[in-house]
């Protein structure tokens, strides 16, 4: 019984699994057929959207029998009209992509043109930069002559203002040595009242000289900072017929300006001081007239022989006449110094400008070096690949015109 049972298990199982392989062949034939009958569908959709091959319109036949190729499928006569219609469009994308394809091309060029201009700018922006710091390194070392130049002179007008004070101590030490031959005020010792007045009188001599130097020295600072504008209005007569046309040059006028007011005004002032004690020093003089009488001499220093009054007068106005030269020699010393302060700090001005400029210079070539000119670059790349985009879609469409014409051949006469 046990042996029976297993023999009629093994003949089920038989059974079934043929069932199962019937079934599968039976399958895969309705499969093979449903996609050949899709890839005609999708075919025909190309040019009939969807139409051509509805259910009762158009019927696929095939041969099973082995060996023998399938019977060809012959669109309809209304297929051309939809397939042309397709073709005409696929043209007009084709002329669309062409176009776009050159525009960015042309573009592409001019791109690249302006790319290579600009990197051409670069070294030239760098030796700009390099020519413009040269030039300001030479106004610097003027300025720097001009500066060692002014403190030359200087240092000059303080020895020469030194040797007038050292003569005027010479000349108020021979009034005082020989007080006779100013109308006998009995100065012999140096304390009594008309030597310490003429003392004063001194003093305020020299405070009078000292303020006078100064007044002079601001009015030539004044005179040459005038003349500064003056060389303006002369180089750049636009800037002063049309207000605000210059703001540079507006600037540095305004500023000289200013200077030339408060270098005026200290001039005034030291005038002023130095009038106030010409007059005190008159007021003092009044008091001891007789002491200025220049009695004593009766005809000259050679006839009347050394140590006489008209020597000791001849040698306090040479004195005088040489204490008023160094002065002067001094006045005109502090105005050539002021003259070349004014040149220095006008180069300095120059060979800052001239460094500003050579950064800008600098600046702009690393913009164009680090910035624009990569930006370009970059969209070139892009431009490009857009353009290959264009032809290579614009080749697509041709390539399919061309499949369409070899499949249907009937449609194009």
């Amino acid at each position: 019984m046990k042996k029976r049972g297993n023999k009629s298990q093994v003949f089920a199982e038989y059974v079934i699994l043929i069932a199962i392989v019937a079934a599968v062949l039976i399958g895969m034939r309705i499969y093979t057929e449903r996609a050949l009958q899709q890839k005609f569908r999708e075919s025909a959709d190309v040019f009939g959207e969807g139409e051509q091959y509805a259910k009762g319109i158009t019927v696929a036949t095939y041969n099973d029998i082995p060996g023998t190729p399938p019977t060809p499928v012959i669109p309809p006569k209304d297929i051309c009209p939809g397939l042309l219609s397709k073709i005409e469009a696929l043209e007009a994308d084709i002329k669309n992509l062409s176009e776009r394809a050159e525009s960015l091309e042309n573009t592409i060029l001019q791109l690249t043109n302006s790319a290579d201009g600009l990197d051409e700018q670069i070294p030239l922006l760098r030796e700009q930069a390099e020519q413009l710091r040269i030039q300001a390194a030479d106004y610097e070392n003027q300025a720097n002559q001009k500066d060692s130049q002014a403190l030359a002179k200087r240092s000059e007008a303080g020895n020469l203002n030194a040797q007038a004070d050292s003569k005027k101590n010479e000349l108020d030490a021979l009034k005082r040595a020989n007080p006779g031959c100013y109308s006998g005020c009995g100065c012999v010792t140096g304390s009594e009242p008309a030597c310490l007045v003429m003392n004063e009188i001194a003093e305020l001599e020299k405070e009078r000289d000292s303020l006078r130097s100064q007044a002079t020295e601001k009015k030539t600072q004044a005179d040459a900072k005038q003349g500064m504008i003056d060389s303006y209005k002369a180089d750049f007569p636009g800037c002063f017929t049309n207000p605000g046309s210059c703001p540079s040059v507006d600037e540095i006028i305004t500023k000289l300006e200013g200077e030339i007011s408060l270098l005026r005004s200290d001039e005034t002032e030291l005038n002023t001081q130095a009038a106030g004690k010409e007059s005190e020093a008159s007021a003092k003089r009044a008091t001891i007239a007789g002491c200025y009488s220049g009695s004593g001499c009766m005809v000259s220093c050679e006839e009347d022989g050394p140590g006489s009054c008209c020597c000791v007068l001849e040698e306090a106005a040479n004195l005088e006449s040489e204490i008023a030269n160094l002065r002067n020699q001094a006045a005109l010393a502090n105005g050539a110094a002021a003259l070349l302060e004014i040149e220095a700090e006008e180069l300095h001005n120059k060979a800052a400008s001239l460094y500003a400029s050579a950064d800008k210079a600098d600046q702009a070539a690393d913009d164009l070096e680090k910035t624009q000119i990569p930006s370009i670059r970059k969209q070139i790349v892009d431009l490009q690949e857009r353009a290959v985009d264009a032809r290579d879609s614009a080749q697509k469409k041709k390539d399919q015109i061309e499949q369409f014409k070899e499949d249907y051949p009937a449609c194009f006469p």
